[in-house]
């Protein structure tokens, strides 16, 4: 039986895993201290907040299938929040979306921790370096330790860390290294008092706000009164480095200003910068395997920044891989 090490354990990761585990021994190595990527939930105190992926639809035949049994056991849940557009100075309008949504329950992340039951993790474990020795890989960690053989290493990382891990068999594609991905930064507020606005989740023009929801709507949350609130990709990206404070102060004004509303009275507030939250320019291809190396790599940036990309750039990769293996 081949050995496969998986780098990431973000939904594209653990899709590769879940497909293979059994024709492969698989261990996959998360820097995290936990599986999820951007399908991540944030704790404080009591309260919760999906601060990556808000929800995600299903399209492809073959994502509805793997999905299937998740949707039968309440797991996966339809999210119908009243969806407005808001921009300062206009009346609010409603819209509907023509899709379904869907949200893990009771927790963004719950989808993956399901996934990643049974499988072989190692969390906190940051890979910064591979190589090859007799035709086999062996992966260096932060905390210097070395791991390994391994038959196959395959990445689920995103673009520019995909590049600097793999070596030029890999990255030398232009497709690769032409990927563009935006950043993001995710405010999350809590309140003592209901929200009183009339959406529970809204699309933002002409600010750097792009998104927001209230996340206890979602099917399955705590009945904590808590708020997501998401900027535009290219205002974050001319921002990335800045200080978190000074961003979350920006936002906050925004804020006020847009929804004439104090948030001075909010129990909890926090920002958390995502550098690799969307992509702007995908690589145009599925995802890649090179059988001579025995690398590989796949994600949404494959594709396009879906949570239902980043799965069938997993699902494709995999069908191939088994053939190879």
């Amino acid at each position: 039986m081949k050995h496969i090490a998986i780098i990431g354990s973000g939904i594209s990761g653990l899709t590769v895993a879940n497909l293979l585990k059994k024709q492969a021994s698989i261990e996959l190595f998360e820097k995290s201290r936990g599986v999820s990527g951007r399908m991540s939930t944030r704790y404080a105190d009591q309260f919760q907040f999906d601060h990556g992926a808000q929800d995600f639809t299903i399209r492809d035949p073959a994502f509805k299938e793997f999905l299937a049994p998740h949707i039968e056991s309440g797991l996966l849940q339809q999210w119908k929040p009243k969806l407005m557009l808001l921009e300062k100075g206009k009346q609010p309008k409603e819209r509907q979306w023509s899709d379904i949504h869907y949200v893990p329950t009771p927790k963004m992340n719950s989808l993956c921790i399901k996934m990643a039951e049974d499988l072989n993790i190692r969390l906190n474990t940051e890979i910064i370096k591979i190589e090859k020795k007799d035709k086999l890989w062996f992966l260096s960690s932060k905390d210097k330790n070395i791991y390994g053989p391994f038959d196959w290493v395959i990445t689920s990382i995103p673009a520019t860390q995909t590049i600097k891990l793999l070596p030029e068999a890999i990255t030398k594609h232009t497709s690769i290294k032409d990927v563009v991905m935006a950043g993001c930064y995710s405010v999350m507020i809590a309140m003592e008092e209901p929200f009183q606005w009339e959406w529970q989740a809204a699309i933002v023009k002409n600010s750097p706000i792009s998104w927001m929801a209230i996340n206890s709507n979602k099917p399955g949350r705590s009945e904590h009164h808590t708020l997501m609130v998401q900027t535009d990709n290219q205002w974050a990206e001319e921002r990335i480095d800045a200080d978190t404070a000074e961003i979350q102060s920006i936002i906050i004004k925004e804020l006020s200003d847009l929804l004439s509303y104090d948030f001075s009275k909010s129990s909890y507030i926090t920002t958390h910068r995502w550098r690799y939250a969307d992509t702007k320019q995908p690589a145009g291809m599925d995802y890649h395997l090179n059988q001579d190396q025995k690398l590989g790599a796949c994600g949404d940036w494959f594709i396009k920044g879906r949570i239902e990309a980043a799965f069938l750039s997993a699902y494709r990769l995999s069908k191939k891989l088994e053939t190879m293996l």
